[in-house]
């Protein structure tokens, strides 16, 4: 009886072994959707996008998330060579392709992608002095005219010199608004929701108040969790299954979390 026992139970209540993946971030705040310009993942308030994430590996038996947070560009490259499994906030370039997967319209590496399955959506803005006579319409052949700033590895690189504009990078935004301050530029390219966030937090500060804000936006644009291509060839009903949960996350409980950090 005691055999006839186990064979029952084995087979039917084989246990579920969970997958530990590793996601990481960048160590530089882009409120809401992550805080804190530190290496260390905050216990409380983490952030929108890591909290998205947070319940994504709550609702699949399948994974366990580990987060880390480094610089972009290394996140970047540690996809590339498998050292992490994931990476996000990231905005779709070409380019990136070699580093990992982002989700497809097709479940194809090199196919349409699927903005269904976005985090989210993030726009671009031109910062610059308000005493500045430069102006913006939304015409990017004036900018190549001047130099302008933009955060080391972010997509907005590639799409300013795409379009012929030359570009420097510094380490953060915050830098690139200081070479603003300093007059090494006139203007700089940064994430809408983290250079807004600074220059709220700082404005008190008689320096940033001399920071301005263009209308209207340089671009908008989609940002993902790319995988990276081991973890995607060795479990690819899973990597959609992951993208798929980010979609219902987004669409049901994206609101109430964007609420609650305005807040």
């Amino acid at each position: 009886m005691r055999y006839l026992f186990i064979s029952f139970f084995s087979l039917f209540c084989t246990p579920i072994y969970a997958i530990t993946l590793t996601f990481a971030y960048e160590d530089k705040a882009q409120p809401p959707y992550y805080l804190g310009d530190t290496g260390d993942v905050p216990q409380l308030n983490p952030g929108v996008a890591v909290e998205m994430l947070q319940i994504m590996d709550s609702q699949l038996d399948e994974v366990e998330i580990k987060f880390v947070r480094m610089p972009w560009k290394r996140a970047l490259y540690s996809l590339k060579s498998n050292r992490i499994d994931g990476i996000f906030n990231a905005a779709f370039l070409t380019e990136r392709l070699e580093y990992g997967w982002y989700p497809t319209v097709n479940r194809k590496p090199y196919g349409p992608i699927d903005t269904s399955r976005r985090i989210t959506q993030i726009s671009y803005s031109l910062y610059k002095l308000a005493s500045s006579p430069l102006d913006w319409h939304g015409d990017w052949s004036v900018l190549k005219e001047e130099l302008v700033g933009a955060p080391l590895g972010f997509s907005i690189v590639t799409d300013l010199k795409k379009k012929g504009v030359r570009v420097e990078e510094f380490h953060s935004s915050q830098s690139n608004l200081r070479m603003l301050l300093t007059h090494r530029l006139k203007l700089v390219a940064l994430q809408s929701v983290t250079a807004d966030s600074l220059l709220k937090t700082k404005k008190d500060n008689a320096e940033y108040a001399k920071i301005e804000k263009l209308t209207p936006n340089l671009i908008s644009k989609p940002y993902y969790l790319m995988l990276s291509k081991y973890f995607v060839n060795q479990n690819p009903k899973l990597a959609q299954k992951i993208w798929d949960k980010i979609k219902q996350i987004r669409q049901e409980q994206r609101p109430a979390l964007f609420a609650r950090y305005q807040k």
